[in-house]
């Protein structure tokens, strides 16, 4: 079996190399037809972007059923929404952690048992490009008439859900008059030192593609800008940086950030009232849903130039399902459909979380998406130098 090792995360590390060994016997060429399809991409009819809801429908009833794999708990009003819009179909669902789908979907599928048809889950590190869906494990369904209403930057690689990301937080009571800072570098500043909460890069593998992403494509350029435009020097790259983005790591982590084991516990540090000098804090957007039930006053930064990297819930079609025909409905209602009903969208609609299409309007409270500075997601450079960002913290002690 091979040793690819994806970095930290030993699990996800040994299911990747699965995938990509066991389906070595997927690697082996597969039959195809004058389309050069599989015999089940033909059956599956999984490149037609084109069947009406109308026509899925039809074909899924013959099927009876759908099973789908979710990293969210929201799966479970999903699966209820569907079933009662399809009569005929059952929806049945599976609330699974990141890591453990991976290896659930991909044990399965080395042994030929293709349990599911549907998974929701994040392209981290641009992974599930590279490994799942360029060896046909997992396969985009994108239906042409929900395309339009998205941004091609969003799908050239995958299909969208939502976006979530990992927000700078401060604490609005303590700071009434807004956020105790704006510019990025700013916390690589004197008085933050000790006082910037977030998870340890090497811990688990978004905030590792975090950190990557502020090194690579154009971002380390809008970011040497950003220095400039607060301190009014030119940057000066350490050794060992070799762009700005590089260096504003090194400069981070050289002013002692508080590594937590979540994005729970951050945001109850930084929101938690009654504080003077309460700590700002680096957790994932969709910790604004607590603020009412928890009594937070946690409040969000939009840091210039760049917050980093999105996180972008995708759903994919998994070769070899038993249900093709009801897993492509099933994605056409989670992404809204066609006809207004926006029922298997909803659950995923919640304050710190953004949806894809041009046309569903985010959640009320929410900072309409297009004022945010966030970083593209590219999955290739993400997967191709997250290793070396992480080793290079990893040098930084």
């Amino acid at each position: 079996m091979l040793q690819h090792k994806r970095w930290i995360s030993a699990a996800l590390a040994a299911v990747m190399t699965l995938s990509l060994t066991a389906c070595g016997g997927k690697t082996e060429t597969a039959e195809v037809n004058e389309n050069g399809e599989t015999e089940w991409e033909a059956n599956a009819d999984i490149f037609n972007m084109d069947q009406t809801e109308e026509e899925l429908y039809e074909l899924a009833k013959q099927e009876g059923k759908v099973t789908f794999y979710s990293i969210s708990s929201r799966c479970t009003k999903i699966a209820e929404a569907f079933e009662a819009k399809y009569p005929g179909i059952e929806c049945e669902s599976f609330d699974i952690s990141t890591n453990e789908l991976l290896e659930k979907v991909t044990r399965e599928h080395e042994a030929g048992q293709h349990t599911a048809d549907v998974v929701h889950i994040k392209d981290q590190d641009g992974s599930l490009w590279n490994e799942y869906v360029q060896n046909k494990i997992f396969y985009n369904y994108l239906p042409t008439d929900i395309s339009e209403h998205i941004d091609p930057v969003y799908t050239e690689t995958q299909v969208p859900l939502y976006i979530e990301l990992t927000q700078l937080f401060y604490n609005s009571e303590a700071y009434p008059d807004g956020a105790p800072v704006s510019n990025i570098w700013e916390i690589t500043q004197p008085e933050w030192k000790g006082r910037i909460m977030m998870q340890n890069p090497l811990d688990n593998v978004s905030w590792g593609s975090w950190i990557a992403g502020f090194c690579t494509g154009d971002v380390p350029d809008q970011l040497a800008a950003a220095y400039k435009e607060l301190t009014g020097e030119e940057l000066t790259l350490s050794e060992g940086c070799e762009n700005a983005g590089y260096e504003f790591l090194k400069r981070l982590h050289d002013n002692e950030p508080i590594f937590t084991s979540s994005s729970d516990e951050i945001a109850e540090a930084v929101g938690t009232k009654g504080q003077t000098n309460p700590p700002i804090g680096f957790c994932a957007s969709s910790k604004l849903r607590k603020n009412i039930d928890n009594d937070w006053c946690l409040a969000p930064i939009n840091l210039y130039p760049t917050t980093g990297i999105p996180a972008i819930n995708t759903l994919y079609v998994v070769e070899g399902c038993e249900h093709p025909n009801a897993a492509k409905l099933l994605i056409r209602f989670m992404l809204g459909g066609t006809d207004g009903d926006l029922s298997g969208y909803e659950p995923f609609n919640t304050l710190g979380g953004w949806p894809i299409r041009d046309d569903i309007e985010p959640t009320e409270g929410s900072t309409p998406y297009e004022e945010l500075n966030v970083s593209a997601f590219d999955p290739v450079a993400i997967y191709d130098n997250i290793n070396v960002v992480r080793d290079f913290w990893t040098l930084l002690g």
